[in-house]
């Protein structure tokens, strides 16, 4: 049902739940980058923003500057905190990436879209903080998936439940997120 990867960006000092599978509200479920991508698409055209951008003009520079690129909506941030009290206790904390619609000055917070990450944000008041324990997460990652499990015990009776698995991940990985980037412009055809 659900699929994520934790994985440390060491450029970027920080872990990543990268979203790979998503529930659905019919049961089944989805690719996260696929649901992520349909879901940024409808905030656009729910703000009546056009899905072609403008022409670009014919008096370009050569090169343009990016203030901050943005990653999909399927990966959320964890940042490394301090525990209360200790200078050397590291915990992970849920954050989120902000999403940037033009047009709007408001951003909205993405949130995650799976159960084993969205601990908090359906109680009232929204219990925000989400931790991990830095060591849960290696340097090579972890997967953690859930789906429902099923048995049959002696008699032939039949036991399912829905569980947990947290495997190991398949190393480094890096966001691409940036700031203060300077881009070459292709030429004009």
């Amino acid at each position: 049902m659900e699929e994520i990867s934790l994985v440390r960006d060491e450029m970027a000092n920080m872990v990543w739940a990268v979203e790979k599978k998503v529930p659905l509200p019919h049961g089944r479920s989805k690719p996260g980058f696929e649901a992520a991508t349909e879901t940024r698409r409808c905030f656009e055209r729910l703000a009546g923003l056009s899905p072609n951008p403008t022409p670009e003009p014919s008096w370009r520079a050569a090169i343009r500057y990016l203030a901050m690129n943005t990653v999909p909506e399927n990966w959320i941030p964890f940042i490394p905190v301090h525990d209360p009290g200790s200078n050397r206790q590291v915990r992970l904390q849920r954050a989120a990436m902000l999403r940037f619609l033009k047009g709007e000055n408001n951003p909205a917070r993405v949130e995650p879209r799976t159960s084993l990450f969205r601990e908090g944000l359906e109680a009232k008041p929204k219990k925000l903080p989400y931790f991990v324990h830095e060591e849960e997460v290696p340097r090579s990652g972890i997967q953690v998936s859930q789906a429902f499990q099923r048995t049959r015990w002696y008699g032939g009776k039949v036991f399912t439940w829905l569980g947990v698995r947290k495997t190991t991940g398949r190393g480094e990985g890096s966001s691409g997120l940036g700031f203060d980037r300077i881009e070459d412009v292709k030429p004009a055809k």
